[in-house]
């Protein structure tokens, strides 16, 4: 082995190439005997190195998402639940520039019906195309927002919301009705408003909404916001977790 083949590890890890660096002699020992050009070799290793580099930066956007596990497009039963189509969810993770315009998916229906897994879904498909995607539960996050208020710092607390394209909000309905809870989720959906895109899940409609929030005129404005640019989905039938199991145990 000569000096510049001796020195080409510590070269790939001064260009920080860290597949390369445990790939290059296997690799080529492989290229000599199937008699490979360099640039066939060089191809394959950069293919390999760009391949590793994309499979570790989605695993970080996935851990850092936090969506409930195994909820994805795949294996959620349509026919279980009328009101929503795997077409429909498909176009929301293929077609991506309701993103870009800042628009919201709200999806209503009774608990039981699939509404977080149809959430996460998106949620999960947006994440293989590279968008940075963040998933709480509605109290979760009026909590954080609330502590963030009380320490002067909400603005700042949802400034670090914005790199996410796709916040998902679960489960509104069960957010309790009091003044601070309330008034800091309007100003998460005031925030993101024409800017950033929220997919919210709530077992109330939006006649029920004065329930959630403490002032009328907050909730009507909390609404305004929301639909203007909205897709509103209803899932409806009979429990989806309840049937699951039922065919489970079959």
């Amino acid at each position: 082995m000569d000096n510049l083949t001796a020195s080409l590890p510590l070269m790939l890890k001064q260009l920080k190439l860290a597949t390369m660096v445990g790939q290059w002699d296997a690799l080529g020992q492989k290229a000599v005997k199937e008699q490979w050009s360099p640039q066939q070799y060089l191809s394959e290793l950069c293919h390999i190195e760009l391949a590793t580099r994309e499979d570790k930066r989605l695993q970080r956007l996935l851990k850092d998402a936090k969506l409930p596990m195994s909820k994805n497009l795949g294996n959620f039963d349509f026919s279980l639940v009328e009101g929503v189509n795997k077409p429909l969810v498909a176009q929301f993770i293929e077609q991506t520039y309701w993103l870009k315009l800042g628009a919201n998916i709200l999806l209503f229906g009774a608990s039981g019906l699939g509404k977080t897994h149809i959430a996460s879904s998106i949620g999960y498909g947006l994440i293989e195309q590279g968008y940075k995607v963040k998933f709480m539960a509605a109290s979760a996050i009026v909590q954080q927002l609330q502590q963030a208020k009380q320490h002067l710092r909400l603005q700042d607390e949802l400034l670090k919301l914005d790199k996410y394209p796709l916040l998902i909000v679960d489960d509104v309905g069960y957010v309790r009705k009091t003044e601070q809870e309330t008034s800091v989720l309007f100003e998460l959906i005031a925030h993101r408003y024409e800017r950033h895109s929220l997919i919210m899940t709530s077992n109330k409609s939006f006649e029920q909404w004065d329930e959630l929030f403490d002032d009328s005129t907050m909730t009507i404005a909390a609404i305004d916001r929301l639909v203007h640019h909205a897709t509103i989905i209803h899932c409806e039938g009979e429990s989806y977790r309840r049937k699951i199991a039922m065919s489970n145990g079959k």
